[in-house]
């Protein structure tokens, strides 16, 4: 029995979306929890603590007093951010501590000046006096409380890290006696205090700012010029992009929207020697005058899916040698090639 004229053009238009799909390209990534826990063996958790969510990375094999780092996530980013950094220091032996100190650098991307498009302005705010010092103000009141819902750590070995806006915090605090280090991941252009402990600063000769305060990447090794010799390290990673320097894990569909830059599908960890391209409509090494990554949830400093899939390995080989050396006693490191030493 034939079916009516209608009938079979339903079926036809069903049969057609069925070979699409299965033509069509490679599969969403997976969620980032599903990722760390069964094929790179650690263990995620989180808890409140005065408003804040923080997010604990670390070996799911790993003894209760290990060395602990505090990840202070830039601007738009949640607790959460910095996955591939968290996970490379937790796989060589660290427990990793990511909080977002304000809730105002987690919102900026819903904030009226990001809506409006004022980017530079909203970066003015953010990396401005006012809240610099609300930021450091923040960590030092969440300090004492994560040390108390933490006690089993080891609090006598801790380093500070962040990224943007946190690794502005991280190098105001480099003086602290709460840090035996500090990792500083592509900060802005600034004055650090000239002593403090050990600090690795990394950046990149295309870490452009997409908010459109500095002229040239170079300015973010401002911070390194002004360290007391003998306390400092740069790390320059070549060809790898400000966005790839997050190390952001794309959470379950933002890989959707980050097509639009090109970018391919979410990857692996990676490893060797960097070379993430530049991201963004029209590369962030390649003169890119606004924000990346526009659309509906607004620009992000970090393209997610840009940082899941550029190769940032020695950025995670080194900094875990700089922690190494400065937390356990292992082999200083050597200048020469990425490294240079102040």
């Amino acid at each position: 029995m034939s079916l009516p004229r209608p009938a079979r053009r339903s079926l036809l238009l069903l049969c057609a979306l069925a070979l699409v799909g299965c033509a069509g390209g490679p599969p969403p990534p997976k969620p980032w929890a599903e990722t760390a826990t069964r094929e790179l063996n650690l263990s995620l958790s989180s808890f409140e603590l005065q408003g804040r969510r923080v997010y604990i990375t670390r070996s799911a094999s790993a003894a209760a007093a290990q060395p602990v780092i505090v990840y202070l996530p830039g601007l738009g980013q949640g607790s959460d951010a910095g996955q591939r950094w968290a996970a490379a220091w937790a796989q060589a032996g660290y427990t990793v501590l990511g909080v977002q100190p304000l809730q105002a650098d987690a919102a900026a991307w819903r904030s009226e000046l990001a809506r409006t498009g004022e980017f530079r302005e909203l970066g003015l705010l953010h990396y401005g006096d006012a809240l610099r010092a609300e930021r450091l103000d923040a960590l030092h009141r969440l300090l004492p409380a994560l040390r108390a819902a933490q006690p089993a750590l080891d609090w006598g070995h801790a380093s500070l890290a962040g990224y943007e806006t946190g690794a502005q915090t991280a190098l105001d605090a480099r003086a602290d006696a709460d840090w035996r280090a500090v990792i500083a991941i592509s900060p802005p252009a600034m004055q650090a205090p000239a002593g403090g402990v050990a600090t690795l600063l990394i950046t990149s000769e295309i870490d452009q700012d997409p908010l459109g305060l500095l002229r040239r990447p170079a300015e973010r090794r401002q911070a390194f010029d002004s360290f007391a010799p003998g306390s400092g390290w740069l790390l320059n990673l070549g060809a790898v992009s400000h966005a790839a320097l997050a190390g952001t894990m794309a959470p379950e569909g933002f890989h959707v929207q980050d097509q639009h830059h090109g970018q391919a599908p979410i990857g692996g960890m990676g490893g060797g020697r960097g070379r993430g391209g530049a991201g963004g409509a029209g590369g962030e090494g390649g003169g890119m005058h606004g924000p990346q990554g526009g659309g509906s949830r607004g620009p992000r400093s970090g393209s997610a899916t840009e940082a899941a899939q550029s190769d940032i390995g020695d950025g995670f080989r080194l900094s875990h040698a700089f922690l190494d050396a400065q937390l356990r006693g292992g082999a200083p490191l050597s200048a020469g090639g990425l490294l240079t030493s102040r």
